[in-house]
């Protein structure tokens, strides 16, 4: 390989990775690769340059006036070109201005080496667009591709973003419907799947449907929002896949997962609320299973590692004592249980057998009641709080 070939591969390489024509483009996640694919512009060009000579958008794109399909090639060709650029006598070793020669636009590139330079790859995008109808309506072309005063070549980093559309397609001004751009499968629900890639909403998503890491985890809340902005991707088998009842993905639920189910919701219950709802799903499950304080005294012995032997658990000072652990985590209790779960032993009102207010509570009752009066006031009344100083 002589020199000559060397140099040309070498700066071919680097406008390739300069020009963002590789996949590595889109790791800034600014652009999906399943709706721009990856490009390869082995070029040098200078938009900057050429608006401050006084060119136009339509000097170089005219072709994009009558445009009706994204697969439509509206990038200059040497005829445009040649308006200003003499390509003819540079062919001829003849000196022109501006400069002219094939290495000006396709650096590296010498006839005597190669026939021709290496073509553009520039895939249509994934998605229904007419230049025609927003030519027609007066939208300026700086609108979707941003102002080019500042770019030197044109890249799929200037073609619009999703949340630059939304500004018009807002329902009002231009329909908001996901398939006036996205491309639809037969069953009416957007297509996904691309050879460039997967079209998954991530983060900076302008519709807030960020389907990032631990996604599964989040999506209960966010689903119930707009179910239909779901089902426009989503058919009702792809949820039951999690949803049925049975098995879920070792992701969401690993092998044992009723065992050690316990220590992950007291770190994150509303993780878990997501999903379950603590009245209907928890609770029942618990009564079932022996851990509910309703449930069959026949299966108290099943329940003795969330709650020790009530009489041993209540007489036995000791840091497993309920009331300690209620100070520690009360949060823990009251997924389970309310106030009236308390009121069996330690309100008079139920025949109390342990006092709720150890001494010295006094110089403290104001301070709770003033933190949260709920529990006090499901045994004394507001006169009676007055009457004690609580107030």
């Amino acid at each position: 390989m002589d020199r000559s070939t060397r140099t040309y591969l070498l700066l071919a390489v680097v406008s390739l990775l300069v020009g963002g024509g590789l996949a590595w483009a889109a790791t800034a996640r600014e652009r999906s690769l399943a709706i721009y694919p990856p490009q390869r512009v082995p070029l040098r060009f200078d938009h900057q340059q050429h608006l401050a000579a006084g060119a136009e958008c339509a000097t170089c794109h005219d072709s994009a006036r009558n445009s009706v399909s994204v697969k439509d090639r509206n990038l200059p060709g040497h005829e445009e070109c040649g308006t200003c650029h003499d390509i003819d006598a540079a062919k001829k070793g003849e000196k022109t201005d501006p400069p002219s020669a094939c290495n000006t636009c396709h650096p590296g590139f010498d006839a005597t080496v190669r026939l021709e330079p290496p073509k553009l790859d520039m895939p249509a995008a994934n998605l229904h667009f007419n230049h025609q109808v927003h030519v027609k309506k007066n939208v300026d072309c700086a609108v979707c591709h941003g102002a080019m005063e500042q770019v030197g070549l044109g890249t799929r980093q200037q073609l619009p973003k999703m949340a630059t559309c939304l500004k018009c397609h807002d329902g009002n001004a231009a329909s908001k419907a996901c398939t006036t751009c996205h491309l639809a499968q037969p069953s009416g629900r957007l297509q996904l799947t691309f050879p460039s890639g997967v079209l998954r909403p991530m983060q900076g998503d302008p519709l807030g449907l960020d389907h990032g890491p631990r996604y599964e985890f989040t999506h209960g809340s966010r689903a119930a929002v707009d179910r239909s902005t779901c089902m426009s991707c989503h058919a009702e088998s792809y949820c039951q896949t999690c949803h049925d009842g049975l098995q879920k993905p070792l992701s969401v639920h690993p092998n044992d997962f009723i065992t050690l189910h316990p220590v992950q919701a007291r770190q994150d219950s509303t993780r878990c609320s997501s999903c379950h709802r603590a009245q209907s799903f928890c609770v029942a499950c618990h009564e079932r299973s022996g851990v509910g304080q309703s449930a069959d005294r026949s299966l108290r012995s099943r329940n003795v590692k969330v709650h020790p032997d009530y009489n041993l658990w209540v007489e036995t000072p000791g840091p497993q004592h309920h009331g300690l652990a209620a100070s520690r985590d009360m949060q823990s209790c009251v997924s389970c249980h309310r106030e009236e779960s308390c009121m069996t032993c330690h309100s008079a009102k139920t025949g109390r057998q342990i006092n709720p207010h150890p001494p010295g509570f006094k110089a403290a009752c104001g301070r709770v009641a003033a933190a949260n009066d709920r529990p006090c006031l499901k045994c004394h009344t507001e006169s009676d709080l007055s009457q004690k100083g609580c107030r």
